[in-house]
């Protein structure tokens, strides 16, 4: 059992340390005012929540046992709201039972982390734009096809024009939850809030349609509209800290398809070819046979350029990626 203060040791720490444990582990954390909530996580994925505080339209989407969409949705949004906890306790217990009332979900917990991250960033922002709860929300005419069962509820709620705070309680959502997908609507020109500027957020929606690729796993695509935000905005911290999520979770997707001992050999035949400059210089590299994990070492490229290459390579038969003996 690991336990402590989340002053000292944050959630996502908690969250990397179960993640590369990669074994089942339950995560409860304790609030100062004695209020907990806890995630059960098997083999980096998040199997399981408590279900949420609260009623509403949302959380009575079936059952825990039976969830359906909008119940699970608002389980995540509550785990997401932990990372905005910067006081409490933390307790991880390996291999423990799954807690009653638990409701079945399924997200990364690598994911989640990189969410959780990305909404404390951005919780500063979030309420000194919607300071106030008696804010009227109103839909508008614009489409609003293929939302998710929150922002879908949302949008229908606000046809009649309440405040945010009848919102938050009719769907049973926290507040955190509620603005940041309010915000996100009004990026996109769905809603508008009282006191706040109409109209899309063009930059905004861009995040959020790669932030949608990251789900898909599309990690290489999402990197690329970050990098080209990033080169407009280099100041942008909440870009970079995407990027950088991005570029990680490429990482650990390459090494799913071979093992750091594995060992990389290349086809002699290489030099005939027209290579890029990344594809020839890791094959520069393979003057004998190297573990990828070496060969990550000694090319003069980034991991993940070093990794990119690599699959590159052996899809077009150039090198040889086999189990070391």
């Amino acid at each position: 059992m690991l336990s402590g203060d989340l002053s000292t040791m944050a959630l996502a720490d908690v969250l990397q340390w179960v993640d590369a444990g990669r074994g089942r582990a339950l995560v409860t954390v304790t609030r100062p005012d004695g209020q907990a909530r806890w995630l059960l996580a098997e083999e980096r994925v998040v199997i399981a929540a408590a279900a949420p505080p609260v009623s509403g339209r949302l959380s009575s989407d079936g059952t825990p046992d039976a969830p359906g969409p909008a119940l699970e949705a608002v389980a995540l949004e509550y785990l997401l709201d932990l990372f905005l906890q910067s006081e409490g306790k933390f307790e991880l217990r390996n291999d423990a039972p799954t807690p009653p009332d638990a409701v079945r979900v399924s997200m990364p917990v690598q994911f989640l982390v990189m969410e959780g991250l990305r909404l404390l960033d951005e919780r500063t922002r979030l309420e000194e734009t919607y300071p106030r709860d008696e804010a009227r929300l109103a839909a508008t005419d614009a489409d609003a096809e293929g939302l998710s069962v929150i922002d879908s509820a949302i949008v229908q709620v606000a046809q009649g024009a309440p405040a945010l705070g009848e919102v938050r309680l009719v769907l049973g959502l926290s507040r955190p939850s509620l603005l940041r997908h309010v915000d996100s609507l009004r990026q996109r020109g769905l809603v508008d809030v009282e006191g706040t500027a109409h109209g899309p957020d063009i930059e905004g929606s861009v995040i959020q349609q790669a932030q949608v690729l990251l789900r898909e796993r599309q990690y290489a695509e999402a990197a690329h509209v970050f990098r080209s935000l990033l080169a407009t905005n280099p100041e942008d911290g909440r870009v970079r800290r995407l990027l950088q999520e991005a570029e990680r979770l490429q990482i650990d997707a390459a090494y799913e398809l071979f093992s750091p001992t594995d060992v990389v050999t290349r086809d002699e035949d290489y030099r005939e070819l027209d290579l890029k400059g990344t594809d020839r210089a890791v094959l520069d590299c393979l003057e004998r046979p190297r573990s990828v994990a070496i060969l990550v070492l000694v090319s003069p490229l980034r991991e993940l350029e070093t990794l990119s290459a690599l699959r590159r390579l052996a899809s077009k038969g150039l090198v040889t990626i086999e189990a070391a003996d």
